[in-house]
């Protein structure tokens, strides 16, 4: 079946599940992400849909599609479908959105925040630049409901623990099919060899690659950790997910159930952050009881790598130009502790 032919039976089936039967019938919403029915964001979902259930009375009528059920697993299909509003309220990562709205790559950007609370800090904070950037959405027919922190990538390889710049100098690490992260390794002084996530654990297997960066709840559940055993904890790169849903639905909504939808938006946050702070906690325990030995990076460490992504962010500033870069520094900075 054709990408094009998939569209077209999963708008039909979206259809008839988001077209009420009567006038007496309840709204249909829904809500759709490529993540597991197991993951964060599948559980912050089932919290924001029973309050959105619950607190519209009756008149909306929640469903959650996790695991791409409805688009093959492709975010770029699920986000088309929320566009055209087949698919209500989309779920989706900040590192893959940044294809849609290229000034949300800032938040990608290496060693701006120290850690996942910073991150936390300054989205909660919610700072005009950081606003500006979020509406762009709108210009492709979306809201953004919320936005939470992902966990920090960090770096894990087979062949030594990296504390400093020396020691990655030279490795071939895979990263993902995103330019920004192949002129991140450059710049360090590695070498970069893009390829999709299904490859990580053969490729290091053979030895096409040395290692990979990813956050340590995905590097344990890729079981990469089973092929490499050295990883350095160094929250070189921040991520985030959003919670974005169709603009033509949203302008239809009174006052009163717009922020009913803000507020389950804002649940649903509460919930990724408990269930990701949870489970990276699980997953170290359990690299370490399989032989993982783990380097924790010092404000100083990091730095000797940050004076080294100088090109990295002279190409982002001119993206959103000098003002913009200059406002989101200002906020990464006060936001700090």
């Amino acid at each position: 079946m054709n990408r094009k032919t998939f569209r077209l039976l999963a708008a039909l089936m979206l259809s008839a599940l988001v077209a009420p039967v009567g006038a007496a019938d309840a709204v249909k919403v829904s809500v759709s992400h490529t993540s597991s029915l197991e993951s964060p964001w599948q559980k912050g979902a089932v919290v924001m849909a029973d309050m959105i259930n619950k607190g519209s009375a009756g008149k909306y009528d929640v469903k959650l599609f996790g695991n791409g059920v409805l688009n093959q697993k492709n975010w770029r299909i699920m986000f088309e479908q929320t566009q055209a509003g087949s698919n209500t309220i989309a779920i989706e990562s900040v590192t893959a959105l940044a294809s849609i709205v290229p000034e949300l790559g800032g938040i990608n950007l290496p060693f701006l925040y120290q850690d996942f609370d910073h991150l936390n800090r300054f989205m909660q904070a919610n700072p005009p630049v950081l606003d500006k950037w979020l509406k762009k959405f709108e210009e492709k027919n979306l809201v953004v409901l919320a936005i939470a922190p992902r966990p920090f990538r960090q770096l894990i390889n087979k062949t030594k623990l990296v504390k400093t710049p020396a020691d990655i100098e030279g490795m071939k690490f895979r990263v993902p099919q995103n330019p920004m992260f192949v002129k991140v390794f450059e710049s360090m002084g590695a070498k970069p060899v893009p390829m999709s996530s299904g490859e990580i654990y053969t490729a290091i297997q053979l030895g096409t690659v040395v290692g990979e960066d990813n956050s340590t709840p995905v590097v344990y559940d890729f079981k990469t950790h089973e092929v490499a055993k050295f990883m350095t904890i160094w929250n070189y790169m921040a991520d985030a997910s959003l919670v974005v849903i169709n603009k033509d639905f949203w302008n239809k909504l009174s006052a009163d159930e717009k922020a009913l939808f803000k507020k389950a938006g804002q649940e649903w946050v509460k919930v990724n952050i408990d269930e990701d702070t949870t489970y990276s906690v699980k997953a170290r325990t359990n690299m370490e009881k399989a032989g993982v030995k783990f380097y924790d990076m010092d404000d100083a460490g990091k730095q000797a790598f940050a004076k080294m992504m100088g090109p990295v962010y002279a190409d982002f500033e001119k993206v959103v130009g000098a003002a913009d870069w200059k406002a989101y520094q200002e906020e990464i900075v006060k936001t700090r502790k």
